[in-house]
């Protein structure tokens, strides 16, 4: 369920009321687990795995009810409360006024623990001067801002910050705010028996604060362009493949510097999150290479990565317990090799995996119905041909799962493998179609990333349901 989704008169989910309210119907369904989207602020397309920071949150999450319950605000209007999609770029608009408002009144930015947290997360103020030069230039690509802009993060000296001070202290401000807001909510979840799970892309954004000041990370050319871009080949999603622009590491310089940047990304989502599933996780062992100039990613190279090496590492710190490897698609078994190797758990989708003849469960996994990529389950049902539909109940009737009607039958066999996590979306247990799907890989723009619940009075009604469902299955 991404935060987004939730219900809210802002016309986006926020870490307070309505997340308070999922929490304990989660709690009621005797549900454990609370699977999010990157929280990140969402890029190109509304998509959270196309951000301008990889360690930041995006301030539309920040509640307002909370702000004028802590005092900082008298007040605020409604803003799309019935609109049945989320408006990302209006909304962040609409609670920018909120939150200038009360950043001009309070003395946060004096306090302790404010500083700390700079202190802390020293990603936030290399992010609020990368916002603040982004926005200086038009929001130009980085690599064609003046070389002292470009290098400003090596080098503050290079460029001069003073007249920016208010809006990079605006910036870092509101990231403390929703850092507050965020550890509350988590709270309120632990201590009602519910773990967050979060969701890290494996990619960062070119136009990123992450890839501006850690230049040295990437494959750029004397210009600070990217030689090379991330994607993947023509797949089940897309005859020309996926073309998703992210810049490539330059995991030779990486490994030379200890993988410091990605230990730092692990760690702090790791502090952030009791679960950690990590997006793409086969780039670990090998990922596909397009050349910048290529349109598609039908011509690429698949080149090897020092991934456990890495892994290495982050098992000696103790960071691997609550990793969750998203091993999907056309693997090479070397992937499978790595993800094992560590003991992490990999990802079994029931929609892909049914009608195959080889389809097993392991409990070093976890079962979705669908992921955000996929379309929901009724969605997918309501897609095969009647000759696969004859197919899926002799599949289910030999798994000796009995049920009401289709979609209770889809639930129980999920919740019955011996996967030790199953993850269902809130679009299946509520048995919605096709339209309200989270992602259609492969394609660009509205309604992707955007769907949205008006209430959660139809989920409250299946709580006992849900309860019963998972009592039945011994989890």
């Amino acid at each position: 369920m991404p935060l987004s989704s939730l219900p809210s008169s802002q016309g986006v989910g926020d870490f307070y009321e309505s997340a308070y309210e999922f929490i304990d119907l989660l709690k009621k369904a005797k549900i454990k687990i609370w699977q999010l989207l990157p929280l990140n602020p969402v890029g190109y397309g509304s998509s959270p795995y196309q951000s301008e920071c990889g360690e930041a949150i995006d301030p539309c999450y920040i509640s307002l009810k909370w702000l004028k319950e802590h005092g900082y605000i008298k007040n605020y209007e409604p803003f799309n409360k019935d609109s049945k999609l989320v408006d990302f770029y209006h909304a962040r608009l609409d609670k920018e006024k909120y939150l200038k408002e009360a950043f001009l009144h309070t003395k946060d930015t004096d306090s302790k623990e404010f500083k700390d947290f700079l202190k802390k997360n020293k990603w936030c103020s290399n992010y609020a001067k990368f916002k603040v030069l982004f926005e200086k230039n038009k929001y130009l690509d980085w690599d064609k801002w003046t070389k002292k802009e470009k290098y400003s993060a090596y080098d503050y000296t290079k460029f001069d910050f003073k007249p920016y001070e208010k809006e990079i202290l605006f910036i870092e401000w509101c990231q403390f705010i929703a850092s507050i807001q965020f550890k509350e909510m988590k709270e309120y979840a632990n201590k009602n028996g519910v773990l967050l799970m979060g969701d890290i892309p494996f990619y960062v954004g070119f136009n990123s604060s992450d890839c501006w000041s850690n230049q040295d990370e990437f494959l750029l050319d004397e210009f600070d362009h990217p030689t090379l871009v991330a994607g993947v080949p023509p797949d089940y999603f897309s005859k020309d493949g996926q073309r998703w622009g992210n810049p490539i590491y330059d995991w030779k310089y990486m490994e030379q510097d200890g993988f410091t940047f990605w230990i730092n990304r692990i760690k702090n989502a790791l502090n952030t999150f009791d679960i950690l599933r990590i997006d793409h996780f086969r780039a670990f062992d090998t990922y596909y290479t397009i050349k910048e100039s290529e349109k598609t990613a039908r011509n690429g190279e698949w080149k090897e990565a020092p991934g456990s090496v890495l892994f290495s590492i982050l098992e000696k710190e103790g960071m691997t317990k609550n990793i969750i490897a998203e091993d999907l698609g056309d693997l090479v078994p070397s992937v499978l090799a790595l993800r094992d190797k560590f003991n992490l758990k990999g990802m079994n989708v029931f929609e892909f995996n049914v009608f195959n003849r080889e389809f097993v469960t392991t409990p070093n996994q976890v079962i979705y119905t669908g992921t955000h990529d996929n379309d929901t389950v009724m969605g997918w049902y309501e897609s095969l041909s009647e000759e696969n539909k004859e197919l899926f109940d002799i599949i289910l009737r030999f798994a000796k799962i009995e049920g009401k009607d289709t979609l209770d039958k889809i639930l129980r066999y999920v919740l019955k493998s011996k996967c030790e996590y199953a993850i269902i979306p809130i679009q299946d247990y509520l048995g919605l179609p096709s339209e309200y799907r989270i992602n259609t890989p492969g394609s660009f723009g509205s309604p992707n990333w955007e769907f949205r619940l008006l209430s959660l009075d139809e989920f409250a009604k299946k709580t006992d349901y849900i309860a019963s469902l998972i009592e039945e299955s011994n989890r």
